[in-house]
């Protein structure tokens, strides 16, 4: 691991007359970053404190931060108040390499190896530029080679021979792809120990389709062991269309097929496929190594070749910025989890439908199972209240639920109190009940619900069975007393029985 603590910038002017330690840098914000046969630099502001080191911070100048050297190229310096700064960018000496120019050519297409070219540029420089090879690399085609720089034909080399250069100063390696990559046990994690991530694909470079070139046999010019051919990737053609490229020679192959299949794994038959993430575990991230990567919302996990890094080697707490690549296998790898969703997507979609499909025939069967209504023709009516009309109740279409056809009239069973005014109108038409008197119980003195004479002779009355009648004779008015004895009537004057 990096010793924050011991960690510090050189300023080295050009000349080498002078190495100064630079310490009014914001050292929080350097940051540093490289990307696979591309970037490769630091940016930092440092404030004005008058030192040397601060005045070294010029164009051409070199930095040396955590073993490797950087040549400034941009020193923008500005004022804000009392203040003075300047804005650095430096770039890895290894870009250096563009001073080495080379004015000859080698006319016609001529076969190299990688060592050919490296041997072409980099011999004999007064620059103090090495070189290594870590890997085996096929010879290639190239025409008229030369009259460019060592950086300009390092590019090259990328682009045929499909390589990796990763400096250490000035001592530059070209790693073949198995030697570059370094598979660890480390993971990335989302949503664990990275918290964002984004995916994309590059079909710039795809290459399908190519002319292949085998071994010439000796003492005959244009003769082949096998006659040139154009091998072309059938998958990737299928799914990207033709995409043609530059030729592959290599006299390492007399056999037909073994050119092809090499030609295969040579070409770039499907897209970059360039992720980013923020990495906030602890492990150290290096470039070339291939992690493990998990994102489970995407359903995708696959290794994947650390291509780029940025990071802040003052600030071991600002966490670093990795890209990630994997070509082939990343693509395969995101193929499967896209088709994953999309088949999950259109299952999902596939039973909204079921659902609108539902909520439509419920809705067309609420529609027509709606009421409608015709006008009732009442004139008199009408003139009493013309602000409400009145309907004859029918079904606009077929409702089989209440048993009715399409434009059928029913009437509805309802109370007094739910038809508006109806109670009013009701309460209207009953006539007022008079007022009923109140009467208290009736006595022997006292008029009640009957007169006080009417009680007594109330109370005179005796229950049947009598033992005898009172009766007046109606001619004369005597009075007889009516009785039966021995089951025989027997009719007495009441005078003579007093």
């Amino acid at each position: 691991m990096i010793d924050f603590k011991k960690q510090k910038v050189l300023v080295r002017d050009f000349n080498n007359q002078y190495e100064e330690t630079v310490t009014s840098i914001n050292f929080e914000e350097l940051v540093r970053s490289w990307k696979k046969n591309s970037d490769y630099q630091v940016e930092f502001t440092a404030l004005n404190d008058g030192s040397l080191a601060y005045n070294l911070l010029r164009n051409e100048n070199s930095l040396l931060i955590d073993g490797q050297e950087y040549v400034i190229k941009q020193a923008e310096r500005s004022l804000d108040g009392y203040d003075k700064s300047v804005a650095v960018t430096a770039t890895h000496i290894y870009f250096e390499a563009t001073r080495i120019y080379n004015y000859q050519t080698k006319s016609g297409t001529i076969t190299y190896s990688l060592q050919d070219i490296l041997h072409y540029f980099f011999d004999n420089n007064s620059y103090g530029f090495t070189w290594e090879v870590i890997g085996n690399f096929s010879k290639v085609q190239i025409e008229n080679l030369g009259n460019t720089s060592a950086l300009d034909a390092l590019n090259t080399c990328v682009d045929k021979f499909n390589c990796v250069i990763y400096p250490d100063n000035k001592h530059i390696r070209i790693y073949a792809r198995d030697a570059w990559q370094k598979q660890v046990d480390k993971s990335y994690l989302y949503g664990y120990n990275t918290t964002t991530f984004s995916c994309s694909w590059d079909t710039t470079a795809i290459q399908n389709v190519t002319m292949c070139y085998g071994k010439q046999k000796e003492g005959a010019e244009g003769q082949y062991y096998f006659p040139p051919f154009m091998a072309k990737n059938a998958t990737s053609i299928q799914r990207w269309g033709e995409r043609p490229g530059a030729e592959i020679s290599d006299e390492r192959f007399t056999d037909k097929n073994a050119m092809n299949t090499y030609a295969m794994s040579s070409m770039q038959a499907d897209p970059v496929t360039t992720m980013a993430l923020t990495y906030d575990g602890d492990d150290q991230v290096l470039p070339g190594e291939v992690w493990y990567l998990r994102v489970e919302p995407e359903q995708f996990d696959t290794d994947v070749e650390v291509t780029g890094i940025t990071d802040y080697p003052f600030a071991p707490d600002h966490k670093p910025e990795v890209e990630l690549d994997n070509s082939v296998r990343t693509l395969l790898d995101e193929d499967i989890a896209q088709e994953r969703l999309v088949k999950e997507a259109i299952r999902h979609n596939q039973a909204a439908a079921q659902e609108i499909k539902q909520a439509r025939q419920t809705a067309s069967k609420a529609f027509n199972s709606r009421l409608t209504g015709m006008p009732v023709v009442n004139t008199k009516r009408m003139k009493r209240d013309a602000t409400l009309p009145a309907f004859t109740l029918m079904v606009p279409d077929d409702n089989a639920e209440m048993g009715l056809t399409k434009g059928q009239t029913f009437h509805v069973t309802t109370r007094v109190d739910l038809v508006e005014g109806l109670e009013t109108f009701v309460d209207s038409k009953i006539p007022e009940m008079p007022e009923i008197p109140e009467y208290k119980p009736v006595t022997p003195t006292t008029d009640g619900l009957m007169s006080a004479a009417d009680k007594v002779k109330l109370d005179k009355l005796k229950i049947e069975p009598l033992p005898e009648l009172l009766m007046t004779d109606k001619v004369d008015g005597s009075i007889y007393v009516v009785g039966i004895e021995n089951a025989e009537i027997k009719i007495t004057k009441k005078e003579e029985i007093e």
